[in-house]
């Protein structure tokens, strides 16, 4: 009856990758994956991540009054904020242990 062998270049086990490489042979690489990303220490301005992001500056002027005509009254919106801060109030007694 012949042995069964056992293959010594086997797979590597779930959740294993390999060896890991030394830590000055791995490359970070950017979100568009083509060059390296820049480092931790390395901070962009509000103004670059604005642009690569390909968002506008806003004027507090231009937001200022924007759905106010969501409640019909002061009232009423008195109320919506009240129901919110009671149903915090009870999400947080339900937490407790």
């Amino acid at each position: 009856m012949a042995k069964a062998t056992v293959a010594k270049n086997r797979a590597p086990k779930a959740g294993r990758l390999g060896r890991p490489r030394a830590a000055a042979k791995r490359v970070a690489f950017g979100n568009d994956g083509n060059g390296p990303a820049t480092s931790f220490s390395e901070r962009k301005s509000i103004e670059e991540l604005a642009a690569e992001q390909g968002t506008k500056p806003t004027r507090l002027e231009d937001i200022l009054g924007k759905g106010a005509d969501l409640w019909e009254s002061d009232q009423e919106f008195e109320q919506f904020v009240e129901d919110i801060y009671a149903r915090r109030r009870e999400d947080r007694e339900l937490a407790k242990p």
